[in-house]
């Protein structure tokens, strides 16, 4: 039986305090020539002080500055930005040789000179020869470093850390915008970024996204000592955007599905996102006849500008080839991308490119190939987004996207029972459903 060393802490200083007052009362009532020779505990304060201690080692836990009895003494160190396992163990007298076959032991698994503040360190000493009995170390949050005394020096390895994986649910209805409103909801930040991904697609959350909209997100939570250590992927969401409700459900079917369906089976996922940015308003529409505020005239625009600040990300709309990158006349830094199915995009008005790239390079959906400027003939910062079928423009704001994949008449049994118990899950908002992630994949 192990108990938390709060709990633990607790006790003693209560029991100390007890012992304390007894002495004091004692000591009042015992004659002046005598206070010197006191009497000490008795034997069932004794008694208490041996089940205290009991339990301290039964924990697992002695506190700075009390050993076992043993000379054994175990710490736990919270790490700090700048901290040094040789800082560290010199502090408490290990010689600089034994620091460094510690690090050389479990060199395979992790590297121990690359301590990451926030996290912490967990040492048994030997107080009596300044030697290092077992070190521990959680380098992520599934794993952790041991490395034990062996007889001739010290052996590592690797444990896995068990978590307890829970479902939770977060909905919600948007009031000013989807991410202060989920968060505020209770959804993790980097859960509304994955939520927004999801429907990236069908729904442009900077121009389409109304008050009254409605959210909702089962997802995975780690815990782990009754603390939360990590969120885990989205595993079923709803957005209903002015009326209009949109569902995704992650689906592991094998390496030919593995991703997110919607409720026909078809994946979320299209050849082309809705938007190449991620923070950004329209500042111009796609027009046949726009006055253009340089040269003041009244020619086609054929694309979408979306005013944004300098140096915000502009994403590849959908994987294909780079087959142009440079300086562009009015359209100043831009680039083109090559994709499947006879389509082209247009970035223009780049303050510079994404790093690394280069003309006849492949880029991937969602890749930054760019930063918002306003190079060119532009009056402000924005970028000049457009799209081709061959040589024929069309309308990105109406272009509606070809669907990758729909899952098989084979898989669809099996499909359809996981979205019915996700649904379920779904609307148990207030329910926190504790399970092994595998059962789902």
């Amino acid at each position: 039986m192990r108990f938390p060393f709060q709990r633990l802490l607790i006790m003693l200083v209560a029991l100390a305090v007890g012992l304390l007052l007894r002495f004091l009362a004692a000591s009042k009532e015992t004659p002046h020539h005598l206070a010197g020779a006191a009497a000490g505990p008795s034997s069932d304060e004794s008694k208490a002080l041996q089940e205290a201690s009991s339990l301290l080692a039964e924990a697992g836990v002695f506190p700075p500055g009390e050993e076992d009895g043993q000379s054994i003494r175990r710490i736990i160190i919270p790490l700090e930005a700048g901290d040094t396992l040789h800082a560290l163990l010199a502090a408490h007298g290990v010689p600089p040789q034994e620091i460094s076959d510690i690090i050389a032991s479990g060199k395979k698994i992790y590297n121990l000179t690359r301590l990451r503040a926030g996290k912490s360190l967990t040492l048994t000493l030997d107080q009596r020869i300044k030697s290092v009995e077992r070190l521990e170390y959680g380098y992520d949050d599934a794993h952790r470093l041991i490395v034990s005394r062996t007889g001739g020096g010290y052996r590592a390895a690797r444990e896995k850390i068990d978590c307890q994986v829970t479902l939770r649910s977060v909905s919600g209805v948007i009031t000013s915008n989807l991410f202060d409103d989920a968060v505020r909801a209770g959804c993790p930040p980097q859960l509304v970024v994955q939520f927004a991904d999801l429907f990236a697609w069908d729904v442009d959350f900077f121009t389409s996204v109304r008050a009254q909209d409605e959210f909702k997100l089962l997802f995975e939570e780690s815990i782990r000592d009754g603390a939360t250590k990590k969120y885990g992927k989205i595993l079923a969401a709803e957005f209903i955007n002015q009326g209009k409700r949109y569902r995704a459900f992650k689906f592991g079917g094998g390496e030919e599905y593995t991703g997110y369906y919607d409720d026909q089976g078809q994946s979320v996922a299209r050849e082309f996102l809705k938007t190449p940015l991620r923070y950004s308003r329209i500042s111009s529409g796609f027009t046949m006849r726009r006055y253009h505020p340089i040269l003041r005239i009244y020619r086609p625009h054929l694309g979408v500008d979306y005013a944004a600040p300098t140096g915000t990300p502009v994403e590849a709309t959908a994987g294909g080839k780079i087959v142009f990158m440079g300086w562009k006349g009015g359209y100043g830094k831009c680039v083109k991308i090559r994709h499947n199915n006879n389509y082209t995009s247009f970035y223009g008005h780049l303050s510079r490119f994404g790093a690394g790239l280069k003309q006849g390079m492949k880029v991937r959906q969602g890749q930054v190939i760019g930063f918002v400027g306003s190079t060119g003939l532009a009056t402000g910062p924005h970028l000049d987004y457009r799209l081709q079928k061959g040589e024929e423009f069309v309308n990105p704001l109406r272009f509606t996207s070809f669907q990758k994949e729909t899952i098989s008449k084979g898989l669809r049994p099996q499909f359809n029972k996981l979205r019915r118990e996700l649904l379920i899950r779904l609307e148990r908002l207030d329910e926190d459903v504790v399970l092994a992630a595998a059962a789902f994949f």
